[in-house]
């Protein structure tokens, strides 16, 4: 009976590790990460290689939805207009609004680009916030995402580290690459971009992120898939009608009805009379 407990308790500690929590009940802890010296050489590193891939000519309207209260990300990226939204009523930041991001209050195809700032593996519900992005979005409209890559060193130190630490940092969904390009094309978003940057041990100490450099550099010039984090910008296309016979798609032309009579007169069909 006591060993039955005893498994049964290591159980429920195993599958509260795996529990994602919804993200306004995360982001004051996020916030907190973000200002730690290795987040902000990982918001340095994205910040980097994120803006050569902004898609922004022609663009009007950017949506920015991030796991952090505070747009980490700014800029408005060459669009008319941007604005972001937020989880937590809580810590409101510095949103336009407050919102479940997997129901966004907005019509759909009004967004010519959405921005996804580790809002993707916080959210309790990661696909449905994806469909959401994909709805609003314009035709050829842009998704970009940043996602922590669960196959590198920062992301393999997660299933250690969430069993020994509170911090929301280490709970969040493990999206690979090759998942997230499935449910890309499941909703019609064509991957054009990917980059992944960030390469070395998660640690804090100083001396270990000046030896990072290096090895930035030979990740960045290998191409290599494992850095802390990897970007994905993709393309929104609608499908078309082709027609395969040109005479299907004539104009028709209208039948002509006879004048009819109306009160014992004689009605002329509408020549501009008064």
């Amino acid at each position: 009976m006591k060993r039955h407990n005893w498994l049964l308790a290591a159980r429920e500690f195993l599958e509260q590790g795996l529990v994602v929590r919804p993200l306004a009940d995360s982001q004051g802890s996020l916030d907190s990460w973000f200002q730690s010296r290795y987040g902000q050489v990982l918001l340095h590193r994205e910040r980097s290689m994120l803006e050569p891939m902004m898609p922004g000519s022609g663009a009007h309207r950017l949506m920015y939805l991030g796991a952090s209260s505070n747009r980490l990300l700014v800029g408005d990226f060459n669009h008319l207009q941007s604005f972001s939204i937020g989880a937590s009523a809580a810590l409101p930041g510095c949103a336009s609004a407050i919102a479940d991001f997997d129901a966004l209050p907005l019509p759909s195809e009004t967004i010519d680009t959405v921005v996804l700032h580790h809002a993707l593996e916080f959210s309790a519900y990661p696909h449905e916030v994806l469909n959401e992005v994909a709805r609003v979005l314009t035709p050829c409209g842009h998704v970009v995402i940043v996602v922590v890559n669960p196959l590198s060193l920062f992301g393999l130190s997660k299933w250690v580290a969430r069993y020994f630490s509170s911090r929301a940092i280490w709970s969040y969904h493990s999206l690979r690459y090759s998942r997230l390009l499935d449910w890309l094309r499941l909703l019609n978003l064509q991957p054009i971009q990917a980059v992944s940057g960030c390469f070395g041990w998660p640690l804090q100490h100083p001396a270990t992120l000046d030896r990072r450099s290096f090895l930035e550099t030979i990740g960045q010039k290998s191409k290599l898939p494992w850095g802390a984090f990897y970007i994905v910008v993709a393309r929104k296309y609608t499908a078309r009608l082709t027609p395969v016979k040109p005479g299907l798609w004539r104009s028709i032309s209208l039948p002509v009805l006879p004048a009819t009579k109306k009160n014992g007169a004689m009605k002329k069909p509408f020549d501009g009379e008064q």
